[in-house]
């Protein structure tokens, strides 16, 4: 049998009927073509770059390399792995020797590829570099490239193949070529950014190709218009999955989009962005409350049809934050009427948000790639195929955590799909001073490759200390230069390229010292009403003191506040009409409690089982933000929950003492829309505790919260000020706080001040090294070291275990903590419910709904030693099946930690949540 007939009997999919080889790296070719000619013309222009080829030339050559990615299933080992394929192989001429019978010497395909594709790619003309990057890309297609071990056993494989194997692979590469028509480059070197677009595509195009549903198995891969017809499997196959063509249109008026006139904050970006033409970094400064997220949708808008970028992506510090966007954005995109569009919340309890998951069972009733058959304009929907997590950010519009985006430069599995889904994109990063030292260097490294990929980024904070902005520019790669003054909008390509100060107006926020002790400052709290308040403090256990000093009240639940208000304003959408659509599912659940007095108080942190924090968050939007009703008497207790992106308004607002920049984030809180203030509450007025002295704030573990040396700094900058003003006094504090040397404190704390900045010093020194260790630095370096494998290293990072020295999702350092299910014993068995209503199963197999219900009830714990103990094991054998759940560990309420006087127990309280209770042993 010649070469070609054996070639032919070579599977890629099993089963009745097996699906060839040479078909499916055909499908895969007619599916990244097709990807690529649905991109906007930016997008092909980038791969045309990467390879010297015109931009039909480019994704005919992509299309070629991505057929070859399964090139290593023309082997022995993979062929020898089904008994009816291997028997219709071995009759064809191709056989084996017993290596392939050796368990210990197996090894994946994808190492396989790279091996064959190296030498096919150097018997083509490319160089030696170029085409051990590119080989090693292709190998890498289920998630990781092959590291040492595995290349030396398929080197061992690769040698002891009998005659014939090498040749029928030729011909399947010949035969690949004359279909695709790919040209060749003819270049000794690759991009990291090049190597990164093809390993991506190639990963997304196996995914669609692979799927029976949309490409049938068996078909002959000899007939004439095989290609023509994979390629209009293709078309069909993104229609379904929601991967379509963006139509062009003129840019529109901002009034055009949103229901009102701009301010001068939003009228700086059209003019500053007006003769662009590269990818820029727009750099937003500007306080709390100035309609930063309008003016980046707008940026976007104007962006993206000015420089065909391919999509938007918004990153948030929180999930809570991001759930709290979502909707925003879903009406801008709507607004914008540019026909259906895919948009995705990208966080760990997605699933758990109404709307989210309104919009995925609009988007396909019946199936799972099923689409809304109309095409009306404005439609907004969320693929069900897209909502897979790995598969995410190649949606075209997302909203999520920043999170979601660092996974890129992490190299956990399949973290170059998620660069290549922010490649020629809109990135908004909101928030950007919020994070530590770790998670900003990832966020550093970020920004190189985003450059690096053509994407344009929009950066967004109310405060932002010197050193952290020339860090953030720097990794643009471009110098801070003078900046005008605070507020401020800058534009920057491959330098500076406009700059404005905003003429925005300046108010004056009242500062007053408070008690930290509970009781008293319960007390205080409740003579300050009526009036919507907030206080902010910064643990958990302190913000259930405080809720449980307001007063034994009785329990609110959901139906019972929405009958409060029976004549609220019913609108179609807002957080109000969300409450009035969740009564009938969650109405009995509790959601705060009611003083004698009339009085409503609430409370909100994250050690919320989810679908419970889900539904406070809602409650909070709902009372406390722009719209519905707006109770006479209330208190919203919370965490740093409250402090970012969450559109709440108070009349006076209660604040523990934190970093100045945080401080100012809360205050974005008070006084936030322009309405009546209840009598008293006139003047917008800040109460901070612990500015009479520090030596209450390690009792109350704020020191474990936030760096002393920023808290000593803040307090000695805010101790004697009785007033500040917004904006005009942020940018000045801002810097004495953070520029502070320990030589400037009083002599009284100037030891403890040195003390805490050694800490400090070497804490940041640590986190810097572990970012730059773990993280995808820039294309540049890894060019420069020749280490491009890099882009998918040996350090294969799991984005699902715990460790205990990164948490959520690798991208945050802190406490190890662990996320469980509550659980409660009743009789024989664990439910998740004290009643025994809803049974928890933790063997065999589970349902989508089980499954859902559990990961609804999860929350995550830190205190030791939770997560030391419960991560010794693994999940339940029934979790461990499940993505969803596998991470998650169960808790029985009631359970015993730690030894001694600090021996707990843990409950769940319906008022507080998760709650530690003090025991002796």
């Amino acid at each position: 049998m010649n070469a070609a007939e054996a070639a032919l009997v070579l599977w890629a999919k099993s089963g009745d009927p097996f699906h060839p080889l040479l078909a499916h790296m055909l499908d895969s070719a007619a599916v990244a073509q097709a990807i690529l000619f649905r991109e906007p013309p930016r997008s092909l222009a980038l791969y045309a770059l990467d390879w010297g080829l015109s931009p039909e030339e480019a994704g005919r050559w992509v299309a070629f390399l991505v057929g070859l990615h399964d090139l290593g299933k023309a082997s022995p080992v993979f062929q020898a792995a089904w008994k009816e394929g291997a028997e219709r192989v071995w009759n064809a001429g191709l056989t084996w020797d017993k290596i392939v019978e050796d368990k210990d010497s197996w090894v994946a395909h994808g190492v396989l590829t790279e091996l064959y594709v190296k030498d096919a790619l150097r018997a083509l003309g490319l160089g030696r570099r170029a085409a051990s990057r590119l080989a090693k890309a292709l190998g890498a297609h289920h998630g990781f490239p092959a590291q040492g071990n595995e290349l030396q056993r398929a080197t061992l494989h690769v040698q002891s193949e009998p005659h014939g194997w090498q040749e029928a692979r030729a011909w399947l590469l010949d035969r690949l070529r004359q279909a695709t028509g790919a040209p060749v480059p003819s270049l000794q070197e690759v991009s990291p950014e090049g190597v990164l677009r093809v390993m991506a595509i190639a990963s997304f195009a196996d995914w669609i190709a692979s799927d029976p549903s949309l490409f049938p198995y068996g078909r002959d891969p000899l007939r004439p218009d095989y290609l023509r017809e994979a390629l209009d499997l293709a078309e069909k196959a993104l229609d379904r999955v929601g991967w379509r063509k963006r139509e062009a249109q003129a840019p529109k008026e901002f009034s055009q989009i949103f229901p009102f006139s701009p301010n001068d904050l939003q009228r700086a970006v059209p003019s500053l962005l007006d003769q662009i033409q590269e990818p820029v970094l727009l750099l937003v400064e500007a306080p709390m409350g100035m309609g930063k997220t309008e003016a980046a949708l707008y940026a976007y808008h104007l962006l993206v049809e000015r420089l065909e970028h391919r999509g938007l992506y918004v990153a948030l510090p929180t999930q809570a934050t991001a759930n709290g966007l979502f909707p925003r954005v879903q009406n801008f995109l709507k607004d914008l009427a540019l026909g259906a569009l895919d948009l995705q919340l990208q966080h760990g309890a997605a699933m758990l948000n109404p709307l989210y998951e309104d919009l995925l069972e609009r988007a396909h009733p019946t199936q799972v790639f099923d689409r809304r058959g109309d095409k009306e304009e404005g439609a907004v929907s969320a693929s069900a195929w897209f909502s897979a997590k790995k598969r995410a950010m190649l949606s075209s519009h997302g909203v999520g955590t920043l999170d979601q985006a660092l996974l890129g430069v992490l190299t956990v599995k399949h973290h170059f799909v998620r660069l290549w889904g922010l490649m020629n994109r809109v990135v908004v990063l909101d928030e950007v001073h919020a994070y530590d030292t770790y998670t900003s260097g990832l966020l550093e490294a970020l920004l190189r490759w985003l450059r690096s990929l053509g994407s344009s980024v929009v950066l967004m904070t109310a405060t932002l200390p010197k050193a952290k902005r020339a860090a953030l520019l720097r990794a643009w790669g471009v110098s801070e230069e003078e900046l005008p003054p605070y507020p401020r909008l800058a534009v920057f390509g491959a330098k500076l390229l406009g700059a404005v100060s905003l003429p925005l107006p300046s108010r004056s926020l009242r500062l007053e010292k408070a008690r930290v002790e509970p009781e008293a400052l319960a007390a205080r709290l409740l003579a300050a009403l009526p009036g919507a308040l907030g206080a902010v403090v910064n643990t958990v256990d302190r913000a259930q003191a405080l809720y449980r000093a307001l007063g034994a009240g009785t329990p609110l639940r959901l139906s019972e506040l929405l009958d409060r208000f029976p004549h609220a304003s019913q609108e179609e959408k807002g957080p109000w009409a969300e409450l009035l659509e969740m009564r009938e599912e969650k109405g009995g659940q509790v959601v705060g409690k009611a003083l004698e007095d009339g009085t409503l108080v609430f409370l909100l942190h994250a050690r919320f089982p989810a679908e419970d924090r889900a539904l406070r968050e809602a409650v909070a939007l709902a009372l406390f933000g722009k719209g519905g009703p707006r109770p006479e008497r209330a208190v919203l207790v919370a965490t740093q929950v409250a402090e970012q992106s969450l559109d709440l308004d108070f009349d006076l607002l209660y604040s523990d003492l934190a970093p100045i920049d945080l401080l100012f984030q809360r205050t974005g809180r008070l006084h936030r829309h322009a309405r009546p203030r209840p009598p008293g509450h006139q003047e917008a007025r800040l109460w901070v505790g612990g500015l009479e002295e520090t030596e209450a704030w390690g009792e109350l573990h704020w020191d474990k919260v936030y760096e002393e040396y920023v808290l000593l700094s803040t307090w000695l900058a805010l101790k004697d000020r009785v007033e500040f003003r917004v904006p005009d006094d942020l940018e000045a504090l801002l810097e004495e706080i953070y520029a502070r040397e320990p030589h400037g404190f009083p002599e009284t704390l100037r030891d403890r001040a040195e003390r805490a900045y050694k800490r400090m010093e070497e804490r940041r020194a640590q986190e810097e090294k572990t970012a730059q260790n773990l993280a995808l630095w820039e294309p540049e370096r890894l060019l420069r070291e020749g280490d491009a494998a890099h882009l998918a290293s040996g350090l294969r990072l799991d984005d699902e275990a715990e460790s205990p020295h990164t948490q959520r999702l690798l991208t945050r350092l802190g406490e190890a903590s662990v996320p469980v299910v509550p659980l409660y014993r009743v009789g024989d068995g664990l439910y998740l419910d004290p009643e025994g209503r809803r049974p928890a199963r933790l063997k065999g197999e589970l349902s989508k709904d089980e499954a859902v219900s559990l990961w609804r009830r999860a929350v995550r714990l830190s205190r030791y030693p939770i997560p030391q103990k419960l991560l010794q094991d693994g999940p339940p054998s029934a979790w461990g099946k499940s993505g969803l759940l596998r991470s998650l560990r169960p808790l029985e309420v009631g359970s015993v930690f730690g030894e001694g006087k600090g021996a707990f127990r843990v409950e769940v309280d319906p008022e507080l949540g998760v709650v530690y209770v003090p025991v002796s042993r």
